[in-house]
């Protein structure tokens, strides 16, 4: 078996790293520079090749989605599967089904890990599956590669799945961004929660800004979290001014 891999980034190279230990790898991102250098066993190719194939892993920003899916849905082969591994996962299910052909399998994923957290491992680690329109033999065959190399795997609905990230990781995202933002001293980690602070604010310096406003901008939630976490604020700030009057 052959996986398309569309989207080289920093959770694609990781997808294109594990897998093609496997099995074989076509890959295309929009910056050739990114594909020069793969692994043994992934090849460059180009995207209408790559979208060709039994089972197409989309690994692109969601904000790019709708367009790569338009670009792509002549080139999808009838019973293939589509997967995505956006953070958001309402908005890319509705868009893959509205766009992608009815013969097409659709299985939206979020991996709750990437090329920091799993680094060392990946068995432990835990990835959210969105069934939309996937055969019992596609998506046992996925159950089946996923448990092989250690992942524990968690069934939810867009919706609930959405609701979920607002609330964990954007809100996550938030705290450390701003209190990057701060520009406070690096001091040494005196306490158990200062070292878990420092932990996240090393953690979302990783991750890209594409990543925290395209959670704000596509997760039903997310604008919601964000004028909350702008109310927290103000109220925090009014309390503190009150009780030093």
């Amino acid at each position: 078996m052959t996986i398309g891999v569309i989207g080289y980034g920093r959770f694609g190279e990781f997808a294109v790293r594990h897998l093609s230990r496997r099995v074989r790898v076509l890959v295309y991102d929009s910056r050739r520079a990114n594909t020069k250098a793969l692994p043994k066993g992934a090849h460059r190719a180009k995207l209408a090749e790559v979208a060709g194939q039994q089972v197409v892993l989309l690994a692109v920003p969601v904000s790019s989605l709708r367009s790569l899916l338009s670009r792509i849905r002549r080139n999808v082969q009838p019973e293939a599967l589509v997967v995505d591994v956006c953070a958001v996962k309402s908005a890319p299910v509705s868009w893959m089904k509205d766009l992608l052909p009815a013969e097409v399998g659709i299985l939206g994923t979020h991996p709750f890990f990437g090329p920091d957290s799993a680094r060392k491992r990946l068995r432990g680690k835990m990835i959210v599956l969105c069934p939309v329109r996937v055969s019992s033999f596609h998506l046992a065959r996925v159950l089946t590669e996923l448990h092989r190399v250690g992942l524990e795997t968690i069934f939810m609905s867009p919706i609930e799945h959405d609701r979920l990230m607002a609330e964990t990781i954007l809100l996550t995202q938030y705290v450390g961004r701003l209190v990057d933002r701060l520009g406070a001293h690096q001091w040494p980690s005196v306490t158990t929660n200062y070292a878990s602070l420092r932990s996240i604010v090393e953690t979302v310096r990783h991750d890209t800004t594409q990543l925290f406003t395209d959670m704000v901008e596509f997760n039903p939630f997310g604008k919601k979290l964000a004028r909350s976490f702008r109310q927290a604020a103000r109220a925090l700030e009014r309390e503190a001014r009150h009780r030093h009057r």
